[in-house]
């Protein structure tokens, strides 16, 4: 099956009325549909449902068809999930003044059960590339809203063709039997459409599908001008964590299940006699049953028995093996497990074993979530406003992604202290090294730490040291040979 990433679905319509939304709909069912069959498919692959297990053999029929599944479908799809969101995502303020606000949004994120959502966000998009969640506003002041994760088998979201790529609309698609029912939600109305799961091929219009044929229902929509349906994407493409190694996974399959034919096949090997005579009474299944055969020889011609049998080389097939197997994952951005110890260093091991390259593909997961979520925060700031519960703008805030922040942490530590070294603010230090992904709550909670320990006053802008004891870590002032020679060795 070739799969190249699912189809986006575009329109040259900025909205949709009673007339209209009928056959705009209807169109783009169809690409929803054809998008469908490869998410099911990557779907069903993820849970072991892969080529192999249709394999059939053309040859030795008698020897069994081993059929082998290595899931490392599963494995890439569980390594993505664990190191994406190693931790609940959460906002982090961009000053001091929303810190308070900031902190009341996070607690009204947890409780609309954005988290849970999130984690099946990203488990979606890592297996069929796609996924979406569903917001909608409460009576509950103290749970003003819920999000909900959507299946991608049963939602889309249509885009304009315009500058931006501005949401136009976005669909649920529900299935009862032969009916189904599309919830359509526009940046301004609401829809109820019914129709079939059989498409009808207009005789005028061979070539188009028709799904839905009636409106039940038309309202307003409470969170207009928004989409209250959001698309999150792994990657541009479309595509999901494994797909671009489906081909090579396959493959690894295929030498799996022929080596165990091979061994299969040592095990049943022919029998070949050479100047034997046997009784009458002796068949080949007899001889097979009492694992002793008596020889007698025919005059000259010496009698032998001999087992026909080549056993294939599980060295070489080992090797091939785990040389597709190096290649699947270095194309998906998922490190490879190394048998034995090493005496790299920590940064030397993770160039070497991969998780640098792991680190760059969540870094771009990341650049594609933070775009999708911030028509997520619009929506749900809308709704704190609308309900005068919280008055916050998006710029006042950030989403902070917390991995395993003590990877690498020595170089880290010793980056962040270099640049305070030098005069920079320890905020900017702690955020250029990466040392934590909330540096300003970090410098808040370590502010009077860092002033008794590592003396400094950030107000004044002197003694900017790291260590105490140091020429920059005390109230000593430099002489004029440290500064020249300062600034040789800069």
């Amino acid at each position: 099956m070739g799969l190249n990433g699912r189809v986006p679905i575009y329109t040259s319509v900025e909205d949709l009325d009673a007339k209209t939304v009928l056959s705009e709909v209807n169109g783009a069912l169809a690409i929803h549909f054809n998008n469908v069959k490869d998410e099911k498919y990557l779907y069903n692959y993820r849970r072991g449902i892969q080529p192999i297990l249709h394999r059939t053999k053309e040859r030795n029929g008698e020897i069994c068809c081993n059929k082998v599944v290595e899931n490392h479908a599963e494995q890439v799809v569980a390594f993505k999930n664990g190191y994406f969101l190693t931790q609940k995502l959460s906002y982090v303020a961009r000053n001091e003044e929303s810190a308070e606000k900031v902190k009341t949004l996070n607690e009204y994120l947890y409780r609309s059960g954005k988290h849970s959502a999130d984690n099946d966000v990203v488990d979606w998009f890592h297996t069929v590339g796609l996924a979406y969640v569903f917001v909608e506003p409460t009576d509950d002041n103290e749970k003003p809203y819920v999000a909900y994760s959507l299946e991608p088998m049963t939602a889309c979201v249509v885009k304009s063709l315009g500058a931006g790529n501005k949401p136009v609309y976005g669909m649920h698609v529900v299935s009862q039997g032969e009916n189904i029912y599309v919830d359509v939600y526009t940046r301004s109305r609401y829809f109820r459409l019914w129709g079939t799961v059989d498409p009808i091929h207009p005789k005028d219009k061979p070539d188009e599908f028709v799904y839905v044929t009636k409106v039940l229902e038309e309202r307003p929509n409470m969170l207009a001008p928004y989409v209250p349906i959001i698309e999150y994407k792994y990657n541009k493409t479309l595509m999901s964590s494994f797909e671009p190694s489906i081909a090579l996974f396959d493959a690894i399959n295929d030498i799996d299940s022929n080596a165990l034919d091979g061994v299969a096949q040592f095990i049943q090997s022919l029998l070949v006699a050479t100047n034997v005579e046997f009784d009458e009474d002796v068949t080949a299944g007899s001889i097979r049953n009492s694992g002793m055969v008596c020889l007698k020889s025919v005059g000259d011609n010496k009698a032998d028995i001999k087992i026909l049998a080549e056993q294939l080389d599980q060295t070489q097939t080992e090797v091939l093996k785990h040389s597709i197997l190096k290649q699947a994952f270095d194309i998906v951005g998922v490190p490879m497990s190394q048998e034995g110890g090493s005496s790299d260093n920590v940064g030397a091991s993770i160039f070497k074993y991969g998780y640098e390259t792991a680190e760059s593909y969540a870094r771009n997961t990341e650049d594609e979530f933070r775009k999708s979520n911030e028509l997520f925060d619009e929506i749900v700031l809308k709704i704190l406003r609308d309900k005068n519960l919280l008055d916050l703008n998006t710029s006042d805030f950030d989403i902070a992604f917390i991995r395993n922040e003590l990877a690498n942490i020595q170089a880290k530590a010793q980056a962040c202290g270099t640049m305070v070294g030098f005069g920079l603010h320890p905020i900017l230090a702690m955020e250029w090294s990466g040392l934590t992904n909330d540096p300003l709550s970090a410098y808040e909670m370590s502010k009077e730490y860092f002033d008794k320990k590592q003396n400094y006053t950030v107000e004044s802008g002197e003694n900017y040291g790291v260590q105490s004891g140091t020429q920059y870590g005390t109230n000593q002032e430099p002489t004029e040979t440290e500064v020249v020679e300062d600034e040789i060795t800069i």
